[in-house]
C-alpha cells in the first residue's frame, strides 16, 4: 500500500538506493539529510535539509508521514574510532530523536538500520537474531546497539512498532570510497597493491546495496512490525578471499598485509533465514557479480562518484559549505515557525516603539489594543501545523500577516485625532478572537481537501 515515508540519510549511499526502491514501489518518499542528494532531483523527491541530532528538524521532516526509515548514521568505523563523541551523538542520540519525533506525531512504524557488527563479540561461528550479545568492544557497535535498545524501549513504553534491520557489509554503486570493496576496486584499477589489516582471515558477510534496499522496503510490511531481521549476503567471505576476487575480476594486483586493527569485526556466518521466511527476502547478487557490477559502474560514473565524495577535498568543502548554508537559509525561510517568530517579534517591537514614542495616553492605549488584536491571530497562525506540503504557503501567509500588522500599527500610532470607543475595543477583540478560531481550523480543512 502506498504511503509517505521519510528516509533519514536519504542523500547517502544506502539511503539513496532505499529512496529509489521505495519510489519504485509506489511510495511517496521524503529525504531528511544535511545536504541535498547528489542522486536525486529535488523537484522529484521532496528534500528537507536538517540534522537528526536536532529533534525539531526531525519533527518538521516527519510531519505528515506514515513511516520513517532511519538510515542517517556515522557508518565509517574508522571515523567512529577517531571521533567517538561525535559518532555517539549521531548514532545513538540521532536514533532517540527519530523515535521521539515518531512518538510525538503518533507514527508507530520506524525502520531502524542497525548492523551485523552487533555480533562482533559473539563467539559462536553462526549467528541469528536470537544470539546473545555480550558487551560491545567497539564504540560503533555500542552506538548501534543503543539504537536497538531505544527501539525496544519505545515499543514497550509508547506503543511504537519499530523494525530493527541488521545490515550486512554493504557495497555497490554510490558507495563511500573508504569502504573496503570500493577501496580495493579503485586500487586495483590504478594498479596499486591491496592492503589487508592483519591476516585477512576476518570473515565478512557482504551484501549488494540494491538487495539491501529491497529488504528495507519489505520491512515496511505489517508482519515486520516489532521484529528484528538480519539482511546479509548468502556468502561469507574472508578479507583475503575478497582481495583475491577483486584481483581476479577487476585487475591483477599484489596483496600486502599490514598490522591488524583494534576492535576489528571478527566475523561469523550471519543467518538471514528469518527475513526469507517472513518477508520473502534474500540477497540475490553473488559477490563476484556484485564486484564486477560495481567496477563497471565506477568506470562509467567516476566523475559523478568523485563529485558525490567532494566534501572530503579541502577546496570544494568551502563551496559545499556555502551551498549548504544557502540551502539551510532557504529551508528556514520556508518554515512557518521561524518566520512566525520573526513576525511576532517585529509586531511586538513596533507596538512597544509606538507606545513609548507617544506621550498621549489615548494613542498609547490605541496601539496596545490594536497590537493585542493583531498578535493573537498571528500567534495562532504560527503555532498551528498545516499539512507538510502547505507549510511554505503557511510561512508566506505568516510573513504577509506580520508585515501587514506592522503597517497597521504604524497607521494607528500616526493618527493623532481618533481614539477607540470602548464598544469598538470590544468589537476589535471579538474580531481578533474569531480570526484566531478560524485560523486554528484551517489545517483541518486543508487536510480534508488533500485527503
Amino acid at each position: 500500500m502506498s504511503s509517505v515515508v521519510l528516509v533519514t540519510g536519504g542523500a547517502g549511499f544506502i539511503g539513496s538506493h532505499v529512496v529509489d526502491r521505495l519510489a519504485a514501489a509506489g511510495h511517496r518518499v521524503r529525504i531528511l539529510d544535511t545536504r541535498p542528494s547528489p542522486w536525486h532531483d529535488s523537484s522529484e523527491v521532496e528534500t528537507v535539509i536538517g540534522d537528526v541530532r536536532s529533534l525539531d528538524d526531525v519533527v518538521n521532516a516527519l510531519e505528515g508521514c506514515d513511516a520513517v526509515c532511519h538510515l542517517a548514521a556515522a557508518a565509517d568505523v574508522g571515523e567512529v574510532h577517531a571521533e567517538p563523541a561525535w559518532a555517539t551523538e549521531l548514532n545513538a542520540m540521532g536514533t532517540l530523536n527519530v523515535l521521539e519525533a515518531a512518538r510525538r506525531l503518533e507514527i508507530d512504524r520506524v525502520i531502524y538500520a542497525s548492523t551485523v557488527w552487533v555480533y562482533s563479540d559473539v563467539d559462536e561461528p553462526t549467528v541469528d537474531e536470537d544470539a546473545l550479545l555480550p558487551n560491545p568492544a567497539h564504540v560503533y557497535t555500542a552506538g548501534k546497539l543503543s539504537g536497538e535498545l531505544y527501539c525496544h524501549s519505545y515499543a514497550e513504553l509508547y506503543g511504537l512498532r519499530p523494525t530493527v534491520l541488521r545490515f550486512g557489509i554493504p557495497y555497490g554503486p554510490r558507495a563511500r570510497p573508504a569502504a573496503v570493496i570500493p577501496s580495493f576496486v579503485e586500487r586495483a584499477l590504478r594498479g596499486e597493491a591491496l592492503t589487508i589489516a592483519g591476516t585477512g582471515a576476518q570473515e565478512r558477510s557482504f551484501i549488494y546495496v540494491e538487495d539491501l534496499a529491497e529488504g528495507v522496503a519489505r520491512a515496511l510490511s505489517p508482519q515486520a512490525a516489532g521484529r528484528t531481521y538480519n539482511l546479509a549476503g548468502r556468502e561469507t567471505t574472508t578479507i583475503r578471499q575478497l582481495a583475491e576476487v577483486v584481483s581476479e575480476e577487476v585487475a591483477p594486483t599484489e596483496i600486502v598485509h599490514t598490522e591488524g586493527r583494534a576492535g576489528d569485526l571478527k566475523g561469523a556466518v550471519i543467518c538471514s533465514d528469518r527475513a526469507e521466511r517472513e518477508l520473502g527476502w534474500q540477497a540475490s547478487t553473488p559477490l563476484r557479480e556484485g564486484v564486477r557490477r560495481y567496477a563497471a559502474w565506477l568506470h562509467e560514473h567516476s566523475a559523478v562518484a568523485v563529485a558525490a565524495a567532494a566534501p572530503v577535498v579541502p577546496a570544494p568543502v568551502a563551496e559545499s559549505g556555502m551551498r549548504r548554508a544557502a540551502t539551510r537559509l532557504a529551508t528556514v525561510a520556508g518554515d512557518p515557525l521561524y518566520v512566525g517568530a520573526a513576525a511576532l517579534i517585529a509586531v511586538a517591537s513596533a507596538a512597544v516603539s509606538a507606545i513609548l514614542g507617544t506621550a498621549d495616553d489615548a494613542r498609547a492605549a490605541n496601539c496596545l489594543v490594536v497590537a493585542l488584536a493583531l498578535l493573537v491571530p498571528l500567534w495562532s497562525l504560527t503555532a498551528v501545523s498545516w499539512p507538510f506540503d502547505r507549510r511554505r504557503l503557511q510561512a508566506a501567509v505568516v510573513a504577509f500577516g506580520g508585515a501587514a500588522s506592522v503597517v497597521v500599527l504604524g497607521l494607528v500610532s500616526s493618527d493623532t485625532d481618533s481614539t477607540l470607543h470602548p464598544s469598538n475595543v470590544l468589537l476589535l477583540l471579538a474580531v481578533s478572537a474569531a480570526a484566531t478560531g478560524v485560523l486554528r481550523a484551517v489545517p483541518r480543512r486543508l487536510a480534508d481537501d488533500s485527503a
